[in-house]
């Protein structure tokens, strides 16, 4: 199996427009950043507060994480302009067809995509957080 880099940008470029669409959606409904404050103004329940607070912060969340998987895509994007695509960014080997074909945004192999979220993961981890002396 050959990867059809055209098909493939395609599906990127796709992706891209649609993400777009989904931030620019969710950026009218919350242009800036609401505090607990900002959403208990006016006359409601501490319940409903409560509600709008989490709902805000779930549309907030989506939000990063949609911007972040837009900067992936059109790094791939990039990558296939430049003709980098399908090569891993940290070891230059060739990222796995399959691998391509389920994420077309990938930019490192599998070894080095898991060494890189183990490495997150351990600086997530309040257990591993550096002990200093004073």
């Amino acid at each position: 199996m050959t990867l059809d880099i055209q098909k493939l940008k395609q599906r990127l470029q796709e992706k891209e427009k649609n993400l777009k669409s989904s931030i620019d959606g969710l950026t009218e409904a919350y242009p800036t950043p609401v505090d607990p404050i900002q959403i208990s103004e006016g006359p409601q329940d501490s319940e409903e507060t409560a509600v709008d607070f989490l709902e805000t912060q779930q549309e907030q969340s989506t939000l990063v994480n949609q911007q972040a998987l837009l900067a992936e895509v059109q790094d791939a994007l990039k990558r296939i302009d430049e003709g980098t695509y399908g090569r891993c960014v940290d070891c230059g080997q060739p990222i796995p067809e399959k691998r391509l074909e389920a994420m077309p945004w990938a930019s490192r192999c599998v070894k080095d995509a898991e060494r890189l979220e183990q490495q997150n993961l351990s600086r997530a981890r309040p257990d591993n957080t550096e002990k200093r002396f004073y």
